[in-house]
């Protein structure tokens, strides 16, 4: 008997924490970005501002498609991490088919420390905006700045409050295959700068939903934050492009460093 009851009134199932159903279908979610590119662009910047790094530790990895990419380009050491498990399991999985050797670990970026310290530190595609709070921020900027070796560069990349407010278009879309389907709507408050992501998901059969919060910051914001740190500010670029960065600008890249003993 076909199901008529209009979606609006089927219980909604309990939100999952972010990245936990996600996971399964996240590369389908994100096939619209380009990791080559990605990486081909963290690669020339690591180049420029430090071209003797060997050893790379990158946060918030998710299912390590930029680390698979990245890695290759120096070559370099490199481990990576994320703070959802259902997230590393995926990206071990495709670290093990394409016989990559990056290793992949759980862990908080707030808190994250390699085995050893590193040359370059990296943390791309919005991660940053998932903190909400300044202090919260802080700890992330120590935390990268503890993982460095002397010398060592913090890559990273913000999305600004002109990226939400130029891109609404793009704010609702879905897909479907291999028993994973998604529907995804985002908001975004101008007045708290909250950028909100909620996923309606089926996973083998299953109905989830996930919601995402983001916090837009200014690039006066994080250069505030950043002041407040021992790093010192090399750059900050203009979305993929080697130009300074402005109040205008969509997405920041930052490179900071770590000073000598």
């Amino acid at each position: 008997m076909p199901d008529s009851q209009p979606d609006a009134a089927r219980p909604q199932p309990a939100a999952e924490p972010p990245y936990s159903a996600l996971a399964a279908g996240y590369d389908l979610v994100m096939a619209h970005v380009d990791y080559d590119f990605w990486a081909g662009y963290a690669h020339g910047r690591l180049q420029e501002h430090h071209p003797e790094a060997r050893s790379v530790f990158e946060l918030a990895c998710g299912t390590g498609s930029l680390a698979l990419a990245l890695q290759p380009l120096g070559p370099y050491d490199y481990a990576a991490t994320d703070a959802a498990p259902e997230m590393i399991r995926v990206a071990r999985r495709k670290a093990e088919h394409a016989g990559s050797p990056v290793r992949f670990e759980v862990a908080d970026f707030r808190e994250a420390r390699p085995e050893a310290p590193v040359d370059a530190v990296v943390l791309l595609y919005d991660g940053l905006n998932y903190l909400h709070a300044a202090g919260d921020v802080g700890r992330l900027l120590r935390a990268a700045h503890a993982a460095l070796r002397p010398g060592g560069v913090f890559l990273f990349d913000q999305s600004t409050p002109a990226n939400s407010l130029n891109n609404q278009e793009f704010f609702e879309d879905e897909g479907a295959a291999e028993g994973f389907a998604y529907v995804r709507r985002s908001r975004y408050d101008a007045d708290t700068r909250l950028h909100t992501t909620s996923f309606e998901l089926t996973v083998a059969g299953r109905r989830y939903r996930e919601e995402h919060v983001q916090r837009a910051y200014t690039i006066a914001e994080i250069r505030a934050l950043l002041d407040a740190t021992p790093f010192t500010v090399e750059a900050a670029y203009d979305g993929f492009t080697t130009a300074t960065a402005t109040a205008a600008s969509e997405r920041v890249h930052w490179v900071v460093r770590r000073g000598p003993a």
